[in-house]
């Protein structure tokens, strides 16, 4: 007689649990879209509220800050659109810097499909301004994540390099991050420069400095490690 109980409260729970991720989605969206049309800072959780059609108090109760939805919707759509961009990471006939051209221009094009430049200039200034904060550390997160997904790109490949020895692949993925971290703050804070612009200044920065490391068959023609 308890196995009907039981089954009633699990279809309560799991109702329960979708609308509660369904409410969660719908304060996220609200939120996305008020950030790009009139800014974080003049954006309002009673604003966010009213555009989801709940209260306040709701809002609050599920992500307690505007931080709190900020981080939400960056490491939300970061890590859905870094993992469904891995399978592309790697294109037969193309030389080495331009696949990591091409795969840090998809990190580039999809940071600002997750949200426009508005959003990430505040983002970047929050984590300046307040290096301690929660958000800030999640932030960091964030970018951790980045470099494990390069990081992971590197290690598929078989490379060969001047000096003969060999390269940590995640040494390597700090390495070409650190270049494209300020090519990605210039796009963000350059309402004029396009994803064009960006893909070209990515790869003259990258061409010389795979030059420099990897021998010239490795850097024209890179090969991707045997399947074990």
């Amino acid at each position: 007689m308890t196995a009907l109980p039981m089954n009633e409260t699990s279809a309560e729970s799991g109702l329960r649990d979708r609308k509660k991720a369904r409410r969660r989605d719908e304060i996220v969206s609200a939120a996305k879209d008020l950030f790009a049309r009139q800014g974080i800072d003049e954006t309002t959780m009673a604003e966010i509220a009213a555009a989801a059609g709940i209260s306040a108090p709701t809002v609050f109760n599920y992500f307690g800050s505007k931080d709190g939805i900020l981080i939400a919707i960056i490491a939300e759509g970061t890590l859905n659109a870094r993992e469904s961009d891995r399978p592309l990471h790697w294109r037969e006939g193309v030389d080495l810097a331009g696949l990591i051209t091409e795969l840090f221009v998809r990190v580039s094009t999809r940071t600002l499909e997750i949200a426009g430049k508005r959003v990430w200039r505040h983002a970047e200034a929050a984590v300046i301004r307040h290096p301690e904060a929660e958000f800030s550390q999640q932030y960091a997160a964030v970018s951790a994540a980045l470099i494990d997904v390069v990081t992971d790109f590197f290690t598929d490949l078989s490379l060969t390099t001047r000096a003969g020895t060999d390269c940590a692949p995640r040494w390597l993925a700090g390495l070409f991050h650190d270049i494209w971290m300020p090519c990605f703050i210039r796009l963000i804070t350059d309402d004029s420069e396009t994803l064009t612009d960006h893909e070209a200044t990515l790869r003259a920065q990258f061409l010389p400095l795979v030059g420099l490391i990897f021998t010239e068959d490795c850097a024209a023609r890179p090969h991707r490690k045997a399947k074990v």
